[in-house]
């Protein structure tokens, strides 16, 4: 029998899983009625025409809880997960539709992180105090800190260079978080997890469909990213000051986060040095991403490259929950 905080998280998910469902048909209709289509290209792993807006319904699935919900969170909390949420995925999908340069988008997501991130300052220096880091300068870890959760938005959107990938690491990382957030009993927490989650595999429904086949887009990556380290920057704070969460402080948190991102930064990182040693920019776009060479040179499909890529994470995060 299902306990009374418990039936609120299933309904938070089905919810947010049947009305995206219903919305991603509305948005792929729209996508094609406008054009909105991804174009292929040399680095492009499709040769089909594929709308690009998917990640929409993310941002309404959010939207739509912050205003159900929003009294249970903190003012400023919301405040800065929200705005800085909405300004990633418009400057997303702005990219969807038209095109920005990348540094303008780099720009925006620095905009972003400083609030969000300047709001957990507190919880930031309690995790640097309790945890392997705290010989390093207050001012050096806030900005390595700030610095990580950058490269970690930009992770997650490199990883949606093919079908399912960027969706199942983000099940992987938001499944997570509702186990930890509901232990915690911040479940206002939990539940925004569980409707990321509906959304997200109602996404993924259709990003494997051959006929209503779509993609989250910039908006949908940017988004996942930037909602990511906010809840990141939740957990800092809660377990500091949580009693339900002392066991995950200082450098258990610490192994946690590097289970949950290991895997994208280190794509991205490795596709980087690539890149500087072959004398190229790093805004470069190349196919030397992870998932492109199991597609390449092993000859395999999206859904095995992504289902592959999604249990070597989900071993990673088992196998550290397991050493706490």
């Amino acid at each position: 029998m299902l306990t009374e905080s418990q039936t609120y998280l299933f309904y938070a998910f089905a919810s947010s899983l049947i009305f995206s469902m219903v919305t991603i048909p509305l948005l792929i209709g729209y996508a094609r009625q406008n054009q909105l289509f991804d174009i292929p290209n040399i680095r492009s792993s499709h040769v089909h025409l594929i709308p690009r807006i998917g990640g929409v319904v993310f941002f309404i699935a959010v939207a739509l809880y912050f205003i159900i919900a929003g009294k249970e969170f903190d003012g400023g909390c919301l405040g800065f997960i929200f705005i800085g949420a909405a300004l990633l995925f418009v400057i997303g999908l702005y990219d969807d539709v038209r095109s920005v340069r990348p540094l303008f988008k780099l720009l925006v997501q620095i905009i972003a992180l400083l609030g969000i991130v300047g709001f957990y300052l507190d919880a930031i220096e309690r995790f640097r105090l309790h945890s392997v880091f705290e010989f390093l300068p207050q001012s050096v870890f806030h900005v390595l800190v700030f610095c990580f959760f950058l490269v970690l938005i930009n992770a997650i959107n490199l990883m949606d260079g093919i079908d399912g990938l960027a969706a199942l690491i983000s099940i992987n990382f938001f499944s997570v978080m509702a186990i930890f957030f509901y232990q915690s009993n911040h479940h206002h927490f939990s539940l925004l997890s569980l409707v990321i989650l509906g959304s997200i595999m109602a996404f993924l429904f259709f990003n494997f469909s051959a006929r209503y086949k779509v993609f989250m887009g910039d908006c949908g990556s940017l988004l996942l990213g930037f909602l990511m380290c906010s809840f990141s920057l939740q957990l800092m704070d809660s377990s500091c000051c949580d009693p339900a969460m002392q066991d995950l402080s200082g450098n258990q948190l610490t192994y946690v986060f590097i289970a949950l991102f290991g895997l994208p930064i280190f794509d991205l990182m490795r596709v980087v040095f690539i890149r500087i040693a072959q004398g190229k920019p790093i805004f470069h776009a190349d196919r030397n991403h992870l998932h492109h060479i199991i597609i390449d040179k092993m000859g395999k499909s999206h859904a095995f490259t992504s289902g592959l890529l999604f249990v070597i994470h989900l071993s990673i995060i088992l196998l550290a929950l397991f050493m706490m």
